[in-house]
């Protein structure tokens, strides 16, 4: 969910012989290796099944505020500490202007890229990033063939269509990591708090460190979690490791299973208090509704009927482009992959159309109508999860001005 690629990156061509290699030779003496981060070679002793030879984790990033991180980040650590190997990889598309804009259109693509984890550990603590890992309870068979696909997907490049729900940092790696298991199968555990979340709970609580991510998440996401109920959709980086400590890798010939986590988790960097911003949708949306009453104050009491048109120009022409974007994000673009949003109701664009009507008994009732629809949207707040209160402020603005031009029309 962290799509910044990394300053240092292996050649992808190199990679499966140096993989190939390390994985069908023979262990060499243990006495003397080279340190890696996780193991230091004078403690690392191999196991005599060899069970230890390859090391898989999960390593999650704690959430930042920016919007591309805002969920926090998952990546695979693997290790192989007899042969002096030791990379993440991680799952990413590029930051760059026009991989944004084909983000926006839904159209962006992702891949894993394989960094050495002491660059990638690196990076995590410059940003003062809270970094943890996980021992994936995997057999060695399954740890090599888990990295045998990691190098194929490297190989492979950028094929994946990247999807903020559904393929994503996290989404694609536990995907990675339930494909490479032999003759078992993933059993996920009940839901519990804040997995069972659905719709804008699930998505405030996700982001609720980060207000201004939350509001436009709120805004583009739609009702798509009403729809969904695969699993896919209730993971988060923040929260996956315990709905891995609840689920089983399960044998398909005996029905025998293990936990998929049992390590109670390393903490590789611990992070740094992050500054919020003080300025939060809440505040601004609460000055713009202000702004909005003093605007037509000004209009009935002191006769500024110009300033007010132009207010209302800027205004409904925004409200407009906001409805055309969420139009496109909801039915063009894959990017959220929703097929409804309740915020359709409080930016039709029907105050711009009827600005530039001439006054008449129908565009009179249709204010009123108008006015009427915002109103009741407003009092539903409470029983549709999506909805809060910084994009209700936004919808009482907008009534604000609606009713102004009803009772100027009805006088």
């Amino acid at each position: 969910m962290d799509p910044r690629p990394l300053i240092m990156k292996l050649p992808s061509r190199l990679l499966p012989l140096t993989l190939l290699l390390s994985l069908l030779l023979p262990p060499g003496p243990v006495s003397r290796i080279h340190a890696t981060i996780a193991e230091p070679a004078d403690t690392f002793r191999l196991a005599p099944d060899s069970s230890n030879f390859v090391k898989a984790s999960l390593m999650i990033a704690e959430p930042l505020t920016a919007i591309y991180s805002v969920f926090g980040h998952a990546t695979l650590r693997m290790e192989c500490p007899i042969h002096h190997l030791d990379y993440v990889f991680t799952f990413e598309s590029d930051p760059d202007v026009s991989a944004f804009m084909t983000g926006i259109a839904g159209t962006a693509t992702a891949k894993f890229v394989p960094v050495p984890a002491e660059v990638y550990i690196e990076d995590a603590r410059k940003q003062g990033r809270e970094l943890w890992q996980y021992e994936l309870n995997l057999n060695l068979h399954e740890k090599q063939n888990l990295w045998r696909m990691l190098d194929e997907e490297v190989a492979a490049g950028a094929y994946r269509h990247f999807n903020l729900l559904y393929t994503n940092c996290l989404t694609t790696s536990i995907h990675t990591v339930h494909h490479c298991l032999i003759g078992e199968h993933f059993e996920w555990g009940p839901l519990k708090f804040p997995q069972n979340l659905i719709d804008g709970d699930f998505l405030r609580n996700a982001t609720r460190h980060a207000p201004w991510s939350e509001f436009l998440f709120t805004t583009f996401i739609g009702s798509a979690y009403y729809h969904y109920s695969s699993i896919d959709f209730h993971m988060t980086p923040e929260t996956i490791i315990q709905m891995l400590r609840e689920a089983r890798i399960v044998d398909d010939a005996t029905g025998g299973s293990r936990h998929v986590v049992t390590d109670p988790g390393q903490r590789i960097i611990e992070g740094t208090p992050k500054p919020q911003s003080p300025i939060t949708p809440t505040l601004v949306f609460s000055a713009l509704l202000v702004i909005t009453l003093l605007i037509t104050a000004a209009e009935w009491w002191l006769r500024w009927k110009r300033l007010a048109r132009i207010y209302d120009i800027l205004l409904f022409t925004a409200q407009a482009l906001i409805f055309a974007l969420m139009v496109y994000m909801t039915f063009v673009s894959k990017m959220f992959n929703s097929y409804w949003n309740w915020y359709f109701i409080a930016t039709f664009p029907l105050p711009l159309l009827l600005l530039f009507r001439r006054p008449s008994p129908t565009v009179t009732r249709l204010w009123l109508i108008y006015s009427c629809i915002l109103a009741i949207f407003i009092l539903a707040t409470p029983f549709i999860a999506l909805l809060d209160l910084p994009h209700q402020l936004v919808t009482a603005t907008f009534l604000t001005r609606s009713l102004s031009h009803y009772l100027a029309k009805k006088s």
